[in-house]
């Protein structure tokens, strides 16, 4: 089947992570990621993406354990697989938490210690996220076989 070459895609860029890096929000997986080759850098962060979004929407990718800090690495990503929808959504959500438009640098460390008082102390972004979470939803553009054909250049 061919959705096996993304679950061993995914499993070669998770082998990896150290469980501590996760519990603490430490540099070092971030580090890691962006150090892996580019076929499991990307299947890592459009699987992040997908995963995250349809099990909670673009608040719970943002909010879970950290994983918005690769939402502008995620954006490339999915527009390398030719993920242009999900690359545009993504784009909005981003600029949608990021409404201050501080510095990527700045809006990854106030994320993952969550000084972003929008997205973590209220409900201010839980209609605009999920306005997009619907048009992700409803989108026809299949991650899925993008991602495949991606992965057997």
């Amino acid at each position: 089947m061919e959705s096996n070459i993304v679950e061993k895609a995914y499993r070669e860029a998770v082998e990896g992570i150290k469980e501590e890096w996760l519990d603490s929000l430490n540099p070092r997986w971030y580090e890691y990621i962006m150090g892996l080759p580019i076929k499991s850098k990307v299947t890592y962060m459009v699987v992040v993406l997908h995963d995250q979004v349809i099990n909670g929407g673009f608040h719970q990718y943002f909010c879970n354990a950290g994983y918005g800090q690769f939402a502008l690495k995620t954006i490339s990503c999915l527009e390398e697989i030719n993920a242009l929808n999900k690359a545009k959504l993504l784009r909005q959500a981003y600029d949608t938490v990021n409404s201050s438009k501080i510095s990527d640098e700045l809006f990854i460390a106030d994320l993952i210690n969550q000084r972003i008082n929008n997205l973590f102390d209220g409900d201010d972004l839980y209609e605009p996220l999920g306005v997009l979470d619907e048009k992700f939803y409803d989108s026809s553009e299949e991650i899925e076989p993008l991602l495949i054909d991606f992965l057997k250049k």
